[in-house]
């Protein structure tokens, strides 16, 4: 059982790519729709597998776990990683909250 410092150690890491992220996307440097291309790409981690986003090839999102979730693991398969970074990277495109539910992470990953 985790301690108070080590779940605020994980959730300090696991919402880091989301802090990165928000200040990009607030500092002006996105630019227009047009101008900016937005990209997922799946990589593999030492335990599984993971996604990155990038806006004009550089990386605003480096996932290499599965977001709202307890516990800390990488994906299971390339496909899940690829199936849930495309829900962060259409929110990204449409500029929405870029954030994924725990349900949204649930129905996804029980397709695979």
């Amino acid at each position: 059982m985790m301690n108070i410092k080590g779940k605020q150690a994980l959730w300090g890491l696991l919402l880091l790519p989301f802090a990165f992220l928000s200040f990009y996307l607030f500092s002006g440097k996105m630019g227009t729709p047009e101008k900016s291309r937005t990209a997922l790409q799946t990589v593999r981690t030492s335990d599984g597998w993971g996604y990155n986003i990038s806006i004009d090839k550089k990386i605003i999102i480096h996932q290499p776990t599965i977001p709202a979730i307890d516990t800390v693991m990488a994906f299971p398969s390339e496909e899940a990683a690829k199936a849930v970074g495309n829900i962060v990277l259409n929110k990204v495109r449409n500029h929405e909250n870029f954030t994924v539910t725990r349900e949204e992470i649930t129905h996804t990953l029980s397709l695979f």
